[in-house]
């Protein structure tokens, strides 16, 4: 499933439509994070044979123009960045699945009342008492992003990449220093994803639920 070379790719790359639209419903699982990829995935580093799903994604397109608004870095060296992915993809899952069966209208608000309360202090919707470990495992890792802000002076990827990539890693101590960081920095989806103006997250949970109860 994971392999260690799954990381936060220090480059400018944006694709507008990297995924095969066509495989979209094949139950192809993400060669990242383990999760079924609703769209058929996309290839990581343009290896076919390892496609990774949209949120995964992520890590190969930092500098997309919305990404500050769909994840954030956090400092976490004692998990690696797929299981970071793993287990803000399955608590997301969790939270959303009461939802599943609602129009989309109310799952996407819902969703959105959701995402708000944990990237802040506002309290959170009703939830199931099924649904409270998923959010303290959410709010753990989200915690790690003071300990990425002590040391970068920022939590956010489009600053930090763009930064990495203006490193002049031709000195042997730039580049040390840049791979010492890259060690221990996670990227963190917050539970966003655009497709231009449209956040489509929670219809990716969706899609990706049924995925796997087809699956199961």
């Amino acid at each position: 499933m994971a392999s260690p070379d799954f990381g936060l790719m220090v480059r400018s790359s944006y694709r507008v439509s990297p995924f095969d639209e066509k495989s979209a419903g094949s139950a192809t699982l993400c060669a990242c994070c383990g999760l079924p990829a609703p769209t058929g995935g996309a290839p990581w580093q343009g290896d076919a044979a390892r496609r990774v799903c949209e949120i995964c994604d992520l890590l190969q397109t930092p500098t997309r123009p919305t990404i500050d608004r769909e994840a954030v870095l956090i400092w976490m060296p004692e998990l690696s960045q797929p299981q970071v992915l793993a287990l803000a993809g399955h608590a997301h899952s969790v939270l959303l699945e009461p939802m599943f069966t609602k129009p989309r209208e109310a799952l996407g608000a819902f969703w959105e009342h959701l995402v708000d309360a944990l990237l802040s202090d506002r309290p959170l919707p009703i939830l199931p008492e099924s649904g409270l470990p998923a959010v303290q495992v959410l709010r753990v890792l989200h915690a790690r992003a003071a300990e990425a802000f002590r040391r970068l002076q920022s939590t956010s990827p489009l600053q930090i990449v763009t930064a990495m990539m203006m490193a002049d890693v031709s000195r042997g101590d730039v580049a040390k220093n840049l791979q010492d960081v890259l060690a221990g920095l996670r990227l963190l989806p917050v539970g966003r994803f655009y497709r231009g103006a449209d956040d489509v997250y929670a219809d990716l949970l969706r899609a990706r639920h049924a995925l796997h109860a087809r699956r199961s």
